[in-house]
């Protein structure tokens, strides 16, 4: 019985040591086998590699070399930024294995005085400082090609690690393509340059400039066939040949963006440091009457749904009004197209006085809506909102068209020419030929004028072109912020405004490899059902607000004119009141009295009445939040607990059924 009991001892034991060398032995082997596989079950698979960036690495074939800067005191004595690393080296050996040799990869600690420090320093990486004694550390990114172009990511910094594939991803495209695509930019907007920064390019301009070379266009000599891609931006004061330039250009088949805008509140911030009037707006307007294009730049697009909440001065009581702006829009969901390039994973547009575009009547062309508002807008005159805008009135005001209205759209189609006489005529040589007509006012018969024989009446085949109705979305404050980061500018997005951008610059240009890393960056996810509350509940709220206001307004005025009309307070009075002028008087003041009370009692049923609002907002929200709670907190261990209960009674059953069963 002994030698049993052991028997079975010594096999457990032998069992358990067999399973651990199993385990270790299993743990080894799939790490061999299996180091480039992941498993990624986040909703966003922000860890799996994009087709884009598999697409990328798989066509390298200019040889890149990446030097991963990374002092090791930092990943010591910070565990964030350890795990960070540790993540950053998985990615950065992933990229050298999808990329077929093609990348090398270097690991440098830069110690303190060393001289690799003074290459770090030499390639313009950031050092970080880690303690009060003053040690500073570095983990920076260095790309270079055979070519000796150069490519640096200062800092690793945590705040970016959402964006970590796109910055990857970014260099290796940039250094495995030396050779960029040229984008030219007509602009009468500040892009290339803003009084407000110092003339400092706006921040998008920048982005571009990392993935394309930028030439200014002025002059029709500048619009050669090195362009590429014409981005066009608040297009104000073109002539005739420039627009027919611009014409001819597009309809040989080049690629061209147009930005054009009622009202640029960034245009107008920068011209009130220069004491120049307010911006009056955009237009295209003999360009986009020959594409089939209908838009108005007197008026602008109000969108209650997707209005951004804003402090809009005090009441006539002194109280803070925060209300919705109809002119700032923010565009998410339903808002973006999906199934476009494009737009297919972006997450949050915002605009600023947008207008609208659509397709002219017996129009050929296709308008393809990348972003358009709710059916709950309207169309409102853009000079309620250019001198002094007044978002409570401009709510008040509101009356849905009940209609969806486009803000960016991509056009396709053959397009005809804007100019089918040919070029616009030469106003001096026409002035000349006026000086050597016949005398005696002899008329001939004007000739008709040869057209070029490079004219083209239509396009040589269907085009594809972005065309926006605003050029806010293109300003740094409505799509990013800027983090200090110990002395270093921080970039951080709040709106995928620069993503669109990029994203239809590579579409027109004939690639869509980044598109969607970009997509990628974003991943705030806001409480959508508790902000719809709260716009319902407000829309209320305000309302009712206002109509006090006004009440309270009317009964002042009133009140003003009683006391106008009461004897004895006309100027020069000096003789005591008669007793029916006192009389008079008493009457009046029974009436203002009167008038007092039952504004006072109306006042306090009014208030009442928003109290009960206010409440029942609150409460709808807490009732929410409870709900989330018991979800999110409550949930998970009521079903872990519940299955380890039923398979407690499983168990429990089957022993019974064992114990009970009649010996064989």
């Amino acid at each position: 019985m002994n030698a049993k009991r052991w028997n079975r001892h010594a096999l457990a034991i032998a069992g358990l040591c067999v399973a651990v060398v199993f385990f270790l032995s299993f743990h080894v082997v799939s790490n061999f086998l299996f180091r480039t596989t992941q498993l990624d079950l986040t909703e966003g698979k922000i860890y799996t590699l994009s087709d884009s960036t598999r697409q990328i690495l798989g066509a390298v074939k200019e040889p890149v070399r990446l030097r991963l800067f990374l002092s090791g005191a930092l990943t010591r004595e910070n565990p964030g930024y350890a795990s960070y690393a540790a993540r950053v080296k998985e990615l950065l050996e992933r990229y050298v294995t999808l990329a077929g040799g093609n990348i090398a990869l270097e690991y440098i600690d830069p110690q303190p005085f060393s001289p690799a420090e003074d290459r770090a320093v030499g390639f313009g990486l950031q050092a970080v400082p880690l303690d009060a004694a003053g040690e500073v550390v570095y983990f920076g990114l260095v790309g270079t090609n055979t070519t000796d172009d150069t490519d640096v990511i200062p800092f690793l910094a945590l705040q970016r690690e959402k964006f970590l594939e796109y910055d990857l991803t970014r260099m290796i495209n940039n250094l495995s393509n030396p050779k960029k695509r040229v984008i030219g930019i007509v602009t009468g907007a500040y892009l290339e340059s803003d009084p407000i920064k110092q003339w400092k390019p706006w921040r998008i301009t920048e982005m571009i400039r990392q993935s394309y070379e930028t030439r200014s266009v002025y002059e029709v000599k500048q619009l050669t066939d090195e362009i590429d891609v014409l981005m066009i931006v608040h297009p104000a004061g073109l002539d005739d040949k420039m627009l027919y330039a611009i014409d001819q250009f597009i309809l040989k088949g080049g690629k061209a963006m147009v930005f054009v805008d009622p009202f640029s509140e960034e245009v107008t911030r920068a011209n009130q440091t220069q004491r120049m009037p307010p911006d009056f707006g955009s237009d295209f307007e003999k360009l986009f009457k020959a594409w089939g294009i209908a838009y108005d730049r007197k008026k602008f697009v109000g969108d209650r749904q997707a209005a951004q909440r804003v402090a809009a001065g005090e009441d006539a009581r002194g109280r803070p009004i925060i209300t919705d702006y109809l002119a700032w829009l923010t565009f998410k969901g339903d808002a973006l197209r999906r199934g476009d390039p494009i737009t297919d994973e972006l997450q949050v547009i915002n605009v600023a006085t947008a207008g609208a575009i659509a397709k002219a009547d017996g129009a050929t062309i296709e308008l393809e809506p990348l972003v358009a508002t709710s059916k709950d807008s309207m169309l409102i005159d853009v000079d309620k909102v250019r001198l002094e805008p007044k978002p409570a009135e401009l709510m008040r005001d509101f009356k849905s068209d009940d209609k969806s209205y486009i803000i960016a759209a991509r056009l396709t189609g053959v397009l005809k020419t804007a100019f089918p006489d040919g070029p616009p005529k030469d106003e001096k040589a026409a002035e000349k030929k006026d000086e050597t007509a016949a005398p005696d006012g002899e008329k001939k018969e004007e000739a008709k004028p040869e057209l070029p024989a490079d004219h083209l009446a239509q396009s040589k085949g269907p085009v594809n072109l972005i065309v926006a109705a605003d050029v806010d979305i293109l300003a740094d404050r409505f799509w990013t912020r800027i983090q200090d980061f110990f002395g270093q500018q921080l970039e951080v997005p709040i709106a995928n405004n620069a993503d669109f951008t990029l994203n239809a610059l590579d579409n027109v240009a004939g690639g869509t490899a980044l598109a969607s890393l970009r997509s990628r960056s974003l991943t705030s996810r806001p409480f959508e059902l508790v902000a719809d509350i709260q716009k319902n509940a407000e829309a209320r709220f305000r309302a009712k607000e206002q109509q006090l206001v006004q009440k309270l307004e009317d009964v002042e005025k009133k009140l003003k004119e009683l006391q106008s009309k009461q004897p004895g307070q006309g100027e020069g009075q000096a003789q005591a009141p008669t007793p029916a002028q006192a009389a008079a008087k008493t009457i009046l003041t029974e009436q203002q009295a009167k008038e007092i009370d039952d504004f006072r009692r109306e006042m306090v049923t009014t208030r009442s009445e928003l109290r009960e609002v206010q409440r029942a907002l609150r409460e709808d929200i807490d009732k929410l939040d409870a709900r989330l709670k018991v979800v999110n907190i409550g949930l998970m261990p009521a079903l872990v607990l519940l299955v380890a209960i039923l398979l407690a009674l499983a168990r429990r059953a089957k022993a019974r059924r064992r114990h009970h069963l009649p010996a064989g």
